[in-house]
């Protein structure tokens, strides 16, 4: 029997690519909606092909047929709707952040361990093929000791909208912060996929403090990793013609991922060494929803066997942490140790 979804928001993410996501997987339905508006429920549902629209998140959660919440509204609400969904049954699939709050993650996951049921993350990130053949290659040992990686995510889609426009993504009661999460979190946690080592410390700049900066603009952060290997991260929304590259130099060999960070599927892969010289390139058609098909079907094959997500509710709080800390070293100019 196929994993019938709901989808719970109804804004660009949802609708450019987790939808058209959902309605490709096999054994997969995509069978209600949910927005604050029923208008835009419908609307949404029609487009999708949806057969439930709902304007009240509590009515969804009450459809027997549903086993999968994908939650992807404003940041301030994951905890909540994450938590009633899973008193009601339901397995969870988030957005990032997770939740604006260690505590508001953490009772998160308690939700749903005790209602048995499984929460995951959106890092969408870790599936492209150049990110999997890159991990592969740090795990094997082909690339050696690494000391050092950069990894960029930056555009300048959003250039000046924050500071003229009211909306939650601006508000930090509602977003928490800026581009660090909306896309900063997407090449740290890229980074601890690759290396498979966790963050003891983080020293960071943001623009915040600047005035009438409701939340950050930009991110700079170098972190220093457990297995030794240090890190530079920028992101955020005032660089056009970003090179959305990670970065890694190995005592045996480099990796670059060029033009891979981001939410296409495009991009090169580059292995350099003394006697290493590999190439690949990524390019589709289908730019939007093309990492978010993997997103699916993992989460899916989680539930199937029971199993915990490859991108867990424990990665969501561990990023929650993360971004605590980088934004606490900005404020306090000073290096920020990661709390367990």
């Amino acid at each position: 029997m196929p994993l019938r979804w709901g989808i719970v928001g109804t804004g660009s993410i949802a609708d450019q690519r987790m939808a058209p996501a959902l309605n490709r997987v096999t054994n997969t339905e995509l069978i209600a909606v949910c927005s604050r508006s029923m208008e835009r429920a419908k609307s949404f549902a029609t487009k999708h092909r949806i057969e439930y629209a709902y304007d009240s998140l509590s009515k969804m959660l009450q459809n027997q047929e549903l086993d999968v919440v994908y939650i992807a509204t404003p940041n301030s609400v994951h905890a909540q709707q994450t938590i009633e969904a899973a008193y009601a049954g339901k397995h969870v699939l988030c957005e990032k952040p997770m939740a604006l709050t260690v505590r508001d993650a953490e009772l998160m996951i308690e939700a749903c361990n005790k209602n048995k049921v499984r929460l995951g993350v959106d890092f969408q990130n870790r599936y492209h093929p150049a990110h999997i053949e890159a991990q592969r290659n740090i795990q094997s040992g082909m690339v050696g000791k690494i000391y050092l990686a950069k990894a960029q995510y930056c555009s300048d889609r959003f250039r000046g909208y924050w500071r003229k426009h009211k909306g939650w993504r601006n508000d930090p009661i509602m977003a928490g912060a800026g581009a660090l999460v909306n896309s900063g979190v997407h090449p740290i946690d890229l980074l601890r996929f690759l290396v498979r080592s966790e963050i003891e410390e983080v020293r960071a700049l943001t623009d915040e403090k600047l005035p009438k900066y409701p939340v950050d603009d930009m991110v700079y952060v170098i972190m220093e990793f457990e297995n030794g290997m240090r890190a530079v991260v920028i992101s955020g929304i005032l660089v056009p013609r970003s090179d959305n590259d990670v970065v890694l130099y190995g005592s045996k060999a480099k990796i670059t991922c060029k033009g891979t960070v981001g939410v296409r599927l495009q991009g090169e892969f580059l292995l350099e060494g003394n006697s290493l010289n590999t190439r690949m390139v990524f390019s589709t058609d289908d730019p939007m929803s093309a990492l978010y098909t993997p997103v699916v079907e993992a989460f899916n094959k989680c539930i199937d066997e029971n199993t915990e997500p490859e991108i867990s509710g424990y990665d969501g709080l561990k990023m929650v942490r993360i971004v605590d800390a980088i934004l606490e070293s900005s404020r306090q100019d000073r290096t920020i140790k990661i709390t367990r």
